[in-house]
């Protein structure tokens, strides 16, 4: 699975994705263009920044709850999978969260978003996104 880290995360989450065998993405990397687009993506506002994960099919793993919120509660289209790190959680407790994320999913289900918090890993379904007009 390819990751984009979103948010102010320990450098042992990057760390543990690898030795898990995920690869990493980093925002700057947003700045390249997906296949088949041109020019650069917006990606300012949250819509243009899940669109732009989306895209490159990139799974969002952040401790940003407001951008897990809003995109849950507009049922903004985005990457299928999102983790949440959250609550009082040190960066040890970080890396820490990721290892228990993959020994009890080893396999991430699309559709999902996973909740982490110091005591255990939640799992919910993502809304579907509305459709445009």
């Amino acid at each position: 699975m390819q990751f984009y880290l979103h948010g102010k995360l320990d450098p042992g989450v990057v760390e543990n994705l690898k030795a898990a065998g995920h690869q990493v993405h980093e925002p700057a990397e947003l700045a390249a263009s997906a296949p088949g687009e041109t020019g650069e993506p917006e990606v300012g506002e949250p819509r243009e920044l899940l669109a732009a994960m989306a895209a490159r099919q990139w799974m969002l793993l952040t401790n940003n709850r407001d951008l897990v919120q809003q995109a849950c509660d507009q049922r903004l289209p985005g990457p299928p999978i999102m983790v949440l790190l959250v609550g009082a959680i040190s960066p040890a407790a970080q890396r820490d969260a990721i290892v228990r994320l993959f020994e009890r999913y080893p396999r991430l289900s699309p559709g999902r978003l996973y909740t982490i918090t110091p005591g255990r890993v939640k799992v919910r379904q993502l809304p579907q996104p509305r459709r445009s007009e």
